[in-house]
């Protein structure tokens, strides 16, 4: 009795792998569901060039208060990278950083796939107003939130992808 349901553990895990296999190599043939074009915040792929970009990932950004006496705040994430598959026109030649929506960083591919950006290549960070307590709305803690973009471009800086986030920075009290 015991060797006949070992037997048919066995064959339930043999049948099981099989079809977990099959899943997975046709999820590695299959086409990616296309990126929505507008909507909701977050990250947003342009209808220019919908397979242009391979990779796009993004570390969250901070905010931070280098000196409490100063009404004087940083930006920053710890990583940006943008790949571009290099495949098709319009390529990616340009990313910026927008923060509530004025350009505050941009950085060029010159025939290059990919374009990275690390926190060490602005190491104090975009400077920003820190705000009063509860001048954004978060709490007393807190002062202003921003809006911050980053785009990958292409050669006539039409965004190419985006990604959002509310950056809230810590409340300046005097």
């Amino acid at each position: 009795m015991q060797k006949l349901l070992l037997i048919g553990i066995l064959a339930l895990a043999v049948v099981g792998g099989l079809a977990s296999a099959n899943r997975s190599v046709s999820a590695q043939f299959s086409t990616p569901a296309p990126l929505p074009s507008s909507g909701a915040a977050g990250s947003q792929q342009s209808s220019i060039s919908p397979n242009a970009l391979t990779n796009f990932t993004i570390s969250n950004p901070y905010c931070y208060q280098p000196d409490p006496s100063l009404d004087e705040c940083s930006i920053n994430f710890r990583f940006i990278q943008a790949t571009d598959n290099q495949s098709s026109a319009p390529f990616m030649t340009w990313m910026a950083i927008l923060i509530n929506s004025k350009v505050r960083f941009s950085e060029t591919a010159f025939f290059e796939g990919t374009i990275t950006y690390s926190y060490d290549m602005v190491p104090n960070g975009l400077k920003v107003p820190c705000g009063l307590p509860n001048a954004g709305g978060a709490g007393t803690r807190f002062g202003n939130v921003y809006g911050v973009y980053v785009e990958p471009l292409d050669s006539s800086r039409n965004a190419m992808s985006t990604d959002i986030a509310n950056v809230t920075c810590p409340a300046f009290a005097p």
